[in-house]
């Protein structure tokens, strides 16, 4: 029961946060903006490239967004200089840190699943023809399955929000992630970038079983990481 009460806690801190809003309204502008600007002419396309498309390019908005989540729910400790408080507590480190990053799977989720409900509105909005349900369903199911593709690696956040003891960091690396995401792209190797692999995969991209090692080991790296630093600083 205790780590319930943990996440709890730390559920509380995003909802009663403006960050939380914010991110929303973010999440529901770029799907809503891409399917105004491209397909509002052009309602004749069809559902299948427009759910291809759309989704396909709301990846980098899940590497950044995801990215910013898990930096922003370590890094506001330090921010707030609320850290040496959760240090000096007579509790589990490791309940703190499981909570945190359950906290930031629930609120990823959520993120992605509420973009495709905007994207799925703005479908029906725009007039889309040939959606059939079959259709919509693995559309969905692809999204989500490469949304918690892109959560495991965003764990790397959390531990440089760790390391760096706040969110500028890590922030800054998501939005080079997504430079560096494109240039590997061009080059062929997006099968061996972390944060590209997903996007492969949303592409109908069989992954390789070295793709999907490379996507364990950074989210492990990531996770152990991050459980090591508030060891270490339990211990300091």
């Amino acid at each position: 029961m205790k780590i319930i009460s943990f996440i709890y806690c730390e559920a509380l801190k995003v909802l009663r946060s403006s960050v939380f809003w914010i991110v929303v309204v973010a999440f529901a502008t770029m799907p809503i903006m891409l399917g105004l600007v491209t397909y509002i002419n052009a309602p004749d396309a069809g559902w299948e490239p427009y759910l291809t498309d759309l989704l396909g390019t709301s990846t980098a908005l899940l590497v950044i967004g995801f990215s910013f989540t898990a930096c922003w729910v370590f890094g506001r400790e330090y921010a707030d200089k609320t850290i040496s408080e959760l240090l000096v507590k007579p509790v589990s480190k490791l309940y703190v840190v499981l909570s945190k990053f359950i906290v930031i799977f629930l609120w990823d989720v959520l993120l992605a699943f509420f973009m495709f409900v905007v994207v799925f509105l703005m479908g029906n909005l725009i007039g889309l023809t040939g959606g059939t349900w079959l259709l919509i369903m693995n559309s969905f199911l692809s999204f989500m399955a490469a949304s918690l593709l892109t959560m495991v690696v965003s764990t790397i956040s959390a531990l440089l929000a760790n390391v760096s003891r706040g969110y500028l960091a890590p922030i800054g690396l998501a939005f080079l992630i997504v430079v560096i995401s494109n240039v590997v792209a061009q080059a062929g190797l997006a099968a061996y970038f972390p944060w590209t692999i997903p996007a492969l995969f949303i592409s109908k991209v069989p992954l390789s079983m070295t793709s999907i090692a490379i996507l364990a080991i950074t989210g492990i790296i990531g996770f152990a990481g991050t459980v090591a630093c508030w060891r270490f600083a339990e211990q300091q």
